[in-house]
């Protein structure tokens, strides 16, 4: 007999419409005031729906924050040109498009986003493995790799380097964010790491 009862309708679907809405408003609230600034009552005045929406799709700020930037798990795309160092310059341009695309324009808002980071050990957590770790996995084959062809000199500390690569990217967006917008800041780093700084005899 219970083979005849009617199936049980499945819950209400999410609304997509109403997710993207409440992401890219999120975004822009995060953009236009920072973390800190953030609140989920300011959310649902700019995305226009109550926060019970919210909270059933998100049910902590940090989740949201999360999908609203992407911190998810994600294959990075190791390239080999045959040099080791025009291959750390397209990773990390490449870099620079993935954080772009996250932040958007890195003078006014991505520095912001990322002070305010450092208070959230979750998205600090989240952020270095899905985003950071698998980008020095790929230095870390680049470098060792240059190593073996002789790109890169085999004394050369493979961590240190990725730091120093890194490092000076992070800094600059914190610091100095008008200079990492520029192309040439990234081959002005790179052309500094791969030639030194020290005058020749």
């Amino acid at each position: 007999m219970s083979a005849d009862l009617p199936k049980r309708k499945p819950g209400r679907p999410r609304n997509k419409q109403t997710d993207n809405n409440i992401l890219e408003s999120a975004r822009m609230l995060m953009m236009e005031f920072g973390l800190q600034n953030f609140s989920m009552d300011a959310l649902a005045v700019r995305a226009g729906v109550s926060k019970p929406t919210i909270y059933r799709r998100w049910p902590t700020k940090e989740d949201l924050i999360s999908d609203a930037f992407g911190f998810t798990a994600e294959q990075t795309d190791i390239p080999d040109t045959g040099d080791a160092w025009t291959d750390l310059h397209v990773l990390l341009t490449n870099m620079l498009s993935a954080i772009s695309n996250r932040f958007g324009n890195l003078s006014s808002g991505a520095n912001k986003m990322m002070a305010g980071m450092i208070d959230s050990q979750q998205l600090i957590a989240e952020y270095t493995e899905n985003f950071i770790t698998p980008r020095r996995q790929a230095y870390m084959k680049i470098i060792q790799r240059g190593k073996l062809r002789g790109d890169i000199r085999e004394a050369t500390d493979e961590e240190h380097l990725i730091d120093l690569i890194s490092g000076a990217y992070f800094y600059c967006l914190l610091f100095r964010p008008e200079a990492v917008a520029s192309e040439q800041w990234l081959h002005n780093v790179l052309s500094i790491l791969k030639n030194g700084a020290v005058k020749s005899p």
